[in-house]
């Protein structure tokens, strides 16, 4: 096949749905985490859905060589991840993630968004200079947050779970008030100016009210449990940290926790998260129709943070924050390699 082609970029149909899945077999084989991409039924509902809304790059001769979505993760969520970037091995290095990008940003700003999140690979810099060209702004570090997998044509590190680098692109004004322990506030202060939101950032001393609701998922598969919180309760602390410990006998790899910090309570249960060892995953601003989310991070197994690449300084600041945290409030968690 030529190297020289002008792909077709538009958005998914239905009758795609098979050649995507050849798409994502070309590239990971069955690595990808997100196994619903193997799955044509699981596919089609999520666009049926509206939660995924999916861009393609068509070779000339018709085979799809390209893909990119925005990912809404419920109802609720206002800022999807942009995300499930894909290219064909054989045709990188032509601009066609740049290009379905493009059309992605098109899509968000269709849908009215207020902005959108994405987390970037670490074991190479292209997706997130792709983002950065965009002006996508970094907001964390998860360490260690999936299974290392394989890219078909690029470089893979197979000795140690892959972190990611969160960014978040803002698309119009926002506004909102978060509540964090008093020695964050001058990072977020200043991580607020950077990625261009609009921020009233305070310290609270508030309990929560009532009692708290939150889920708990596990994934067997990517040995991650993902504990998403939507109401702080008074009884927070316990019930948290009855949930780490039910989840203890599986033995995973690792926990987020998403906490509301647009809750005022948020301040408090974010000191009592990092008691149990919890720290700063990423930022993750207008997440829901409620506010701004925190992700927060808790690992039970090592990671090779020299393996982490960043693209800019910008991000390597952020990784710094991330890894000092993790070393104050993870005495309990394994050692850095």
């Amino acid at each position: 096949m030529s190297n020289d082609i002008t792909p077709e970029i538009r958005l998914l149909k239905v009758t795609d749905i098979p050649q995507l899945i050849d798409c994502v077999k070309r590239c990971y084989g069955d690595s990808y985490p997100f196994h619903e991409m193997y799955d044509p039924v699981a596919v089609q509902k999520l666009v049926d859905d509206k939660l995924m809304h999916s861009v393609v790059a068509q070779h000339p001769d018709g085979h799809l060589i390209g893909h990119c979505a925005l990912t809404f993760d419920g109802a609720n969520n206002t800022a999807p991840e942009a995300g499930k970037m894909i290219v064909d091995p054989d045709f990188r290095g032509h601009h066609i993630a740049e290009a379905m990008a493009k059309k992605r940003i098109e899509i968000a700003k269709e849908l009215n968004l207020v902005g959108f999140w994405t987390d970037c690979v670490t074991n190479h810099p292209y997706s997130q200079d792709e983002m950065i060209a965009f002006g996508a702004q970094e907001t964390g570090v998860l360490l260690g947050a999936s299974p290392s997998r394989e890219m078909a044509g690029l470089q893979n590190f197979t000795d140690t779970r892959m972190s990611f680098l969160s960014c978040y692109l803002a698309l119009r004004e926002s506004i909102n008030t978060v509540y964090l322990p008093k020695n964050h506030l001058d990072f977020v202060s200043n991580l607020a100016n950077q990625i261009k939101v609009d921020r009233k950032i305070t310290e609270s001393s508030a309990l929560g009210s009532g009692k708290s609701e939150y889920s708990v998922m596990v994934n067997p598969e990517t040995q991650m449990a993902n504990i998403k919180i939507q109401h702080i309760g008074e009884d927070f602390s316990f019930a948290i940290s009855s949930e780490l410990s039910k989840l203890e006998p599986q033995k995973l790899a690792y926990t987020m926790l998403n906490l509301p910090i647009s809750q005022a309570a948020a301040a408090l249960a974010f000191s009592q998260l990092e008691a149990m060892g919890f720290f700063w995953g990423a930022w993750l601003p207008n997440y829901s129709a409620e506010g701004d989310v925190l992700r927060l991070q808790k690992l039970h197994e090592s990671v090779n943070v020299d393996e982490i690449i960043c693209a800019r300084a910008q991000g390597d600041d952020i990784k710094k924050y991330v890894i000092a945290e993790w070393n104050r409030v993870g005495k309990n968690n394994p050692r850095i390699c």
